[in-house]
């Protein structure tokens, strides 16, 4: 690698040559820590510093918070003013790594345009560790304590000057007027570095982590974890890799303008997979302090082929009861669970680039609302453009997020069928505060939508088989868009059984089409209801969803099973199915979690190494059924 020497007494042209068009940061003295700020003296400047409170690349690049867009009367998107050229000055291996590990998260599968900006805005002036910190751990990754890409320039602290390594074309630019590194240079880097690796005693063992992780995910070491842990969030506060974050609408005191805001958000956080009806995920710590050590362990590099942990030290640092990765990994490999067979997680291939923001919703507007239920109506929408609406295309099982500019957005699922041409539709329980303000909406008003998001129901792999459809409650709106389809397409499939229950016959959805479906050739529709309240007449079966299993008719051999509801109900569906020697291979589920953005960046939807929003929200059975923790 082409390198360069920088006299130590030249740093403060040197640094003032970068001012002249960049906004230069650096580490900083801030009582007995350090940060990064903006440099106006190069004497401050403290480039022997052990680490940093935050992550630099992660706090300026990936920010604390920021705006997303504005809107006005409820309508008008615009973009914030973009950022200008800065230099992060003397980051870090591990913390460069951690950026490397982030560009992989707002880079790929809808690149973040905000992100991509201050991207590409910044150089990076890496500076190699020759005086490792305490806590770091980062030769167990190889993220440390020496950098080898990802950087414009790379510094080596050599006593009296650095030998500086050149990594692109803009840090070229950088080093003109610098002599070139002499071969006694490059020696007395590689004895300096080899130096400070072997300072480096706190390691993990890396080898088969994640095989080692997913067979003890019932070690006890997680539950005396869980007792000490406090849930504050500051380790993923300070990690480098760390990328999760919440988005909400704000508004002004007039109520007409306002701002999408996103902000970083915790796993370690009771309310961090929050869904309506105050539903939460993982409610138990130790199911969130395991989330956090295998994403940054195992899923990380299980979605993105790049380390979620950079061995930076820090969340150890910031513990207060000083919770360290690499005891609880050294006290599994002492005593493990016994061997059991293990496959890693593989995400499916989905790689977009966008032409627009994927962050801006389009303007829609709602033709009619159908009421369904007292708190269930459907929404024929369309947008706009018409360019937009004539583009607009989508599969069964996928999900729009509608906007109501000012209370926020939401994640539903498309209930039509794209045959429907010139609008689509939502059925929509008013469950949240979104939904209960789309209850507000009439027609005529304007609405936000951005999608189509995730993969649908197997429409294709259906073709020439049976198709059994199981539903429950509002699970049959996402379902429904599978029965239009084969409607129309009736000659490609086989029998076709339609298996459909709610807790009353109050809660049926979609009533006014049952008579329609059972026309379809070689179709049969069943119906059940938990329960029957006096004075209500019915007059099909009683009793939950599975109850109807033994009126199925279709070859067990030959059938594709596709369902949706609650939880607990798919939960018993696919449980009664495998009993009854279904194969997982052969069954579908739909499933619900929190969805912040739906381009595979917020991770409030992460199952274990699963992506709900990008990999889902429609999955195999098979593919998922062992992942740690579960499914239902």
């Amino acid at each position: 690698m082409e390198a360069f020497v920088l006299p130590k007494a030249e740093l403060g042209n040197f640094v003032a040559e970068l001012k002249r068009d960049n906004e230069v940061l650096g580490p900083v003295a801030k009582g007995e820590e350090y940060i990064f700020a903006p440099i106006d003296d190069v004497e401050a400047l403290c480039l022997d510093y052990d680490t940093t409170i935050l992550p630099p690349a992660k706090k300026f690049i990936h920010m604390p918070g920021e705006v997303l867009f504005e809107f006005e009367d409820a309508v008008e998107g615009k973009t914030p003013e973009k950022v200008g050229k800065r230099v992060l000055f003397g980051v870090h291996a591990c913390d460069l790594n951690g950026l490397l590990s982030l560009d992989k998260v707002f880079l790929e599968t809808y690149p973040d345009p905000y992100y991509k900006e201050r991207r590409e805005n910044t150089a990076i002036i890496a500076l190699n560790c020759v005086s490792p910190c305490s806590d770091g751990f980062c030769a167990s990754f190889n993220t440390g304590p020496s950098a080898d890409i990802g950087f414009d320039l790379c510094l080596t602290d050599l006593g009296d000057r650095y030998i500086v390594e050149v990594g692109s074309d803009k840090g070229r630019e950088m080093v003109k007027g610098l002599s070139a590194a002499s071969n006694e240079d490059y020696i007395a880097r590689n004895r300096s570095l080899r130096a400070a690796q072997q300072q480096i005693t706190r390691r993990i063992d890396a080898d088969n982590l994640g095989v080692l992780l997913h067979q003890n995910y019932d070690h006890p070491v997680w539950q005396e974890a869980k007792e000490e842990c406090l849930a504050c969030g500051s380790c993923t506060s300070v990690c480098p890799t760390c990328y999760c974050f919440g988005v909400k609408d704000y508004v002004d005191l007039t109520l007409e303008k306002g701002e999408r805001q996103r902000f970083w958000d915790s796993c370690m956080f009771y309310e961090f997979s929050r869904v309506a009806m105050d539903h939460i995920f993982m409610p138990d710590r130790e199911a969130r302090i395991k989330h956090r050590m295998y994403h940054k362990l195992t899923y990380y590099q299980q979605q993105f082929e790049a380390p979620g942990c950079v061995g930076c030290g820090r969340c150890v640092t910031t513990c207060i009861k000083r919770i360290d990765p690499v005891d609880i990994v050294a006290r599994i490999q002492a005593d493990p669970n016994p061997d059991k067979e293990v496959k890693l997680y593989t995400p499916p291939e989905k790689k977009v680039k966008p032409e627009l923001n994927p962050w801006e919703p389009q303007k829609a507007v709602i033709k009619s609302i159908k009421e369904q239920t007292p708190d269930v109506r459907t929404y024929t929408i369309s947008f706009v453009d018409p360019e937009v609406q004539e583009a607009y295309t989508y599969d069964p099982g996928v999900f729009n997020l509608i906007s109501v500019f000012g209370i926020g957005e939401s994640a539903i699922s498309i209930s039509s069928c794209a045959d429907l041409k010139g609008v689509f539709q939502h059925t929509i329980r008013a469950v949240g505060n979104v939904t209960n303000a789309l209850a507000e909406l009439k027609e005529g008003d304007i609405i936000g939508i951005r999608g189509p998001f995730g993969f649908g129901w197997p429409v294709e792999e259906m073709k020439g088989k049976d198709v059994l459809l199981v539903a429950g409650g509002i699970g049959l709106a996402p379902l429904r868009p599978v029965i239009k389809y084969i409607q129309a397409r009736r000659d490609q499939y086989g029998k076709f059984e339609i298996l459909y229950g709610c807790r009353t016959p109050e809660g049926m959805l979609f009533t006014d089409e049952y008579d329609e479906w059972r026309k379809i050739p070689d179709t049969r529709l069943h119906l059940t209801v938990d329960m029957v309240p006096p004075g209500i007449e019915w007059s099909h079966n009683i009793g939950v969803v599975t109850t109807l299993f033994n009126k199925i008719s279709v070859d067990k051999a030959n059938t594709i099973v596709v369902t949706c509801g609650p939880d607990i109900m798919m939960k018993f569906v696919v449980l009664d199915l495998l009993k009854r020697g279904w194969s997982p291979e052969q069954i579908y589920v739909s499933l619900e979690r929190r969805m912040s953005c739906g381009i595979k960046k917020c991770g409030n939807c992460q199952m274990g190494p699963v992506f709900v929003c990008q990999d889902g929200p429609v999955f195999r059975y098979a593919d998922i059924m062992d992942l740690p923790g579960g499914v239902f």
